[in-house]
């Protein structure tokens, strides 16, 4: 929840300065007209059509700015990256813009009435506001600069055995779900305890139904390690 905090302080104080720098903008553009020598009627349709314009501009912000930049930088946002957090999808895939935009409208919900969204996140177990909870999203901890230096061979696997993948045929998965594989191993471990099951039991049903392997009885880790092992097996033969 502190992550959390710290990402939406920098990103309200982000907003607001923008939006801060938006009204200084139009004061110096009013500024100029009045001491035109324009009719007085003229100045008043532009001061309104300015005015209209900046208003337009600050409500795009404050209500468009987590939109945007979860939906860009896939579930980040300015302040998330600082804090190292970012918002996916509960079955441990990137976040879709329809998650994106159903969490940041019920925003609103989750600010206002008596902070109704920090009692939701100290009341569920994987720390989900309201917006979370209608969205079928999850925040989770990450460490950027570690995911993007380290490489595949450098990925610490924590089964030894081979699993239940290796009668199946690891190539019905895309190349985009073995990078969501790969994406939870690395990131696993910085993890909150509560949503590291949580996302590997996803996964693990995940590719169950994809590699028609329903039967398998290892634990989710386990399986998701056995599959990343058959795939790299399969992509070096």
């Amino acid at each position: 929840m502190g992550n959390r905090i710290l990402a939406g302080l920098i990103d309200s104080t982000i907003s607001l300065i923008t939006i801060g720098l938006i009204a200084l903008m139009a004061w110096g553009i009013f500024t100029v007209v009045s001491m035109g020598p324009l009719p007085g009627n003229v100045k008043g349709i532009i001061y309104g059509f300015i005015l209209m314009i900046a208003m337009f501009i600050a409500f795009f912000i404050h209500f468009g700015y987590h939109i945007f930049f979860e939906g860009t930088w896939q579930g980040q946002t300015p302040g998330k990256k600082v804090a190292q957090i970012r918002v996916i999808e509960q079955n441990g895939q990137p976040v879709t813009w329809p998650a994106v935009i159903i969490r940041n409208v019920l925003r609103v919900v989750d600010m206002g009435l008596v902070l109704i969204g920090v009692l939701s996140m100290m009341i569920d177990k994987n720390e989900r506001r309201f917006g979370d909870l209608a969205a079928g999203t999850v925040v989770i901890r990450e460490r950027s600069s570690e995911l993007l230096t380290s490489s595949q061979d450098d990925l610490r696997l924590e089964s030894s055995s081979s699993g239940d993948s290796s009668n199946v045929d690891v190539g019905r998965i895309t190349p985009q779900e073995y990078e969501i594989l790969v994406s939870f191993l690395k990131r696993r471990d910085h993890m909150a305890k509560a949503q590291r099951p949580v996302v590997a039991a996803k996964l693990q049903e995940h590719f169950k139904v994809k590699l028609g392997d329903v039967t398998a009885e290892a634990a989710p880790e386990a399986y998701l390690e056995a599959i990343y092992r058959s795939y790299r097996t399969r992509a070096l033969a």
